[in-house]
């Protein structure tokens, strides 16, 4: 399934809920291609609770998968999901960082909160 038809099946999961379905679409689609989201794959899911955007339990469209980064010099693919609050585009993305097993979030990050939600301005 290409990209296009893969968001689509996963708006369709989330009628009603965007203002602007193909404004979604259309940046989803961005991020996919984009080397940054090559390994994201869209699907639906409800929206954490501090994500905000009053989705109140519908399923919204989440991007999930892994964002690779370098830190001295190793470098390392971090799985992350990315909610698409209701408002969407008037308020940003809800980006949360999703350990495995063997990875932790460092205690204090100051980008990163301790349930995985990273708190960036240039969201």
């Amino acid at each position: 399934m290409d990209v296009e038809s893969s968001i689509a099946a996963s708006l369709a999961r989330c009628s009603g809920v965007y203002n602007d379905p193909p404004r979604a679409s259309r940046d989803g689609g961005r991020l996919l291609r984009s080397p940054v989201g090559s390994h994201l794959r869209p699907s639906t899911g409800p929206l954490p609770a501090e994500g905000g955007g009053g989705a109140a339990g519908r399923p919204v469209l989440v991007f999930g998968g892994t964002i690779s980064m370098d830190y001295r010099g190793a470098a390392y693919n971090i799985p992350v999901d990315v909610y698409l609050p209701p408002p969407y585009p008037h308020r940003p993305p809800a980006v949360y960082v999703r350990p495995t097993a063997s990875m932790a979030i460092k205690p204090n990050h100051p980008h990163v909160g301790s349930d995985g939600q990273v708190y960036m301005p240039y969201l």
